[in-house]
């Protein structure tokens, strides 16, 4: 009677995964079918992937993925068979943090190892939001030779296969940095001799400090242009020491030298009226070296000439290493 238990027992056992095998059977994975597979519905997709720098890779550089339109796709073999949107990864359906994490399987280093933690990934930008991978190259009249037809028809996508052209791109999201750039003090980006990129990382850089390409204080970013600024000087100006934000806006103002208000009034944040400007004078003659003359600005002479750029005096304010010759400023007014 055990044998006999035992025996039906051991029959059950091996049943039940056959059973539960047959109902869970499953399709074999797809396999790769190669770029012109792709390419004979897919014809104008894939002649520009040719041309772009993905389609430019050479085999070493797959990382051990399939070649071509399926190193970014998948296999392709299941979708050539049914023609189902749903049996490829379509970048158009997918969320941003799934189409991160596609391209993020080769971008793995330099800036892109900080995406994840990055406030575009927070606010669910998307790879495919501001990169075209299949990149259609502008068209060029560049000839090598006077008379001979160009090599080739188009010219080089643009660096990092951007969808247009960078500050273009930023300032779709950012409208405020856009309106300061065309104000008439600014940074030479719309001139195209800087970029966004120059200063803010956009895969990454320090929370909290507006994606900088710095690791350290906003002003070490300032002074790898602005080295004359550095220092370190004897006479120091304390908020130049403390932040270049303090006094300028590097999106662009409407006083000269960036500055977020014109001269006096950015000085007076911080500092009290001048004695100089704040003396009255009588409007009555003084002399000069060639004669009597009357003061042309009457009771508010010294205001006059006093409250208009505190830089006609002051011309060091962002440090010194020479002693003021003023004796209230005990050689620390930052005059030469």
């Amino acid at each position: 009677m055990a044998c006999a238990r035992a025996v039906c027992t051991v029959i059950l056992c091996l049943a039940i995964p056959a059973a539960a095998a047959g109902q869970d059977r499953t399709s074999p994975p797809a396999a790769a079918v190669g770029a012109e597979m792709c390419a004979t519905c897919h014809e104008e997709t894939a002649r520009q992937f040719e041309r772009s720098a993905h389609g430019d890779l050479a085999p070493f550089e797959q990382r051990g993925l399939h070649a071509g339109c399926e190193s970014c796709h998948g296999a392709g073999s299941r979708h050539v068979e049914t023609a189902a949107a749903t049996d490829i990864r379509s970048f158009g359906e997918l969320s941003a943090a799934e189409s991160a994490r596609a391209c993020l399987g080769c971008h793995r280093q330099d800036a892109a190892m900080e995406w994840a933690s990055s406030a575009h990934a927070a606010t669910e930008v998307s790879c495919t939001s501001c990169h075209r991978i299949h990149q259609s190259r502008r068209v060029t009249s560049a000839r090598p030779v006077e008379g001979m037809p160009a090599l080739h028809a188009t010219a080089p996508a643009d660096k990092g296969s951007l969808a247009a052209r960078q500050s273009d791109l930023c300032f779709q999201c950012h409208p405020e940095q856009r309106a300061k750039a065309m104000l008439s003090s600014h940074h030479p980006l719309r001139e195209g001799r800087m970029s966004c990129s120059s200063c803010h990382d956009p895969h990454g850089g320090q929370p909290g400090l507006a994606m900088l390409k710095t690791a350290e204080r906003v002003n070490d970013l300032c002074y790898s242009c602005h080295a004359s600024k550095q220092g370190p000087f004897i006479f120091e100006h304390q908020p130049v020491e403390e932040s270049c934000l303090t006094c300028h806006d590097p999106h662009g103002t409407a006083a000269n030298n960036l500055l977020k208000q014109g001269e006096p009034f950015v000085c007076l944040q911080c500092h009290e009226m001048h004695f100089h400007a704040a003396r009255v004078t009588p409007a009555t003659p003084f002399n000069l070296p060639a004669g009597g003359s009357q003061n042309p600005n009457g009771t508010t002479g010294f205001q006059r000439a006093f409250n208009t750029r505190c830089t006609a005096c002051h011309s060091r304010i962002h440090g010194s290493d020479l002693p003021s010759q003023g004796v209230s400023g005990r050689g620390k007014a930052l005059t030469r």
